[in-house]
């Protein structure tokens, strides 16, 4: 148990530093410093800083899931759930900027691994097969295809947010959003 609580620990101290500044400007020895540990002692856990810096984003992500889950599962209708799931996404990324642009250097070093875009695979899958769910209850002709390109939305608006954010409308995004996504049903 206390390994667990340690390597916790260490996962929030580097999703704080992370979050703070860019990943390539944090050091293993800060983090371990904020954790209350050893340098040795948070190598013994995390064998590379992009270890780390990829379980702390996946440790943020489903913080904001279970919000998102928990915001979602008293709601009766696929479109309350669709509204509300767009509503998050949207906020979540005007709110956590640092986060976003935190998300986008894990993606960018992933690039660089050894199967490394496989590792958003695991997080995506259940963030696309609650969307599929929804888009098959309001009849979408291709819930999947859906799914994906509501996704790829709020990764683009996270993206665009970042350098045009005085230019848009959050509140009209969404509208668009929720109004392209349910529009088109199966006939």
């Amino acid at each position: 148990m206390k390994g667990e609580e340690t390597r916790r620990r260490i996962v929030v101290a580097a999703l704080e530093l992370f979050s703070e500044r860019s990943y390539h400007d944090v050091s293993m020895e800060e983090i371990a410093r904020r954790a209350g540990i050893s340098k040795g002692g948070l190598f013994h856990h995390f064998p590379s800083k992009y270890e780390l810096a990829k379980e702390a984003l996946f440790y943020g992500l489903e913080v904001w899931g279970r919000e998102v889950i928990s915001k979602i599962q008293p709601l009766e209708s696929a479109e309350e759930r669709l509204w509300a799931i767009i509503d998050a996404s949207f906020d979540f990324v005007i709110h956590s900027l640092k986060f976003s642009r935190f998300f986008l250097e894990v993606y960018e070093e992933s690039l660089k691994q050894k199967n490394g875009p496989d590792i958003w695979k695991a997080f995506g899958s259940e963030y696309l097969g609650i969307l599929e769910d929804i888009f098959r209850e309001i009849g979408a002709e291709n819930p999947r295809a859906r799914a994906f390109l509501l996704g790829a939305l709020v990764d683009g608006f996270a993206l665009d947010y970042l350098i045009f954010r005085d230019e848009v409308s959050v509140e009209e995004a969404k509208k668009e959003a929720f109004r392209i996504f349910t529009c088109t049903k199966r006939s």
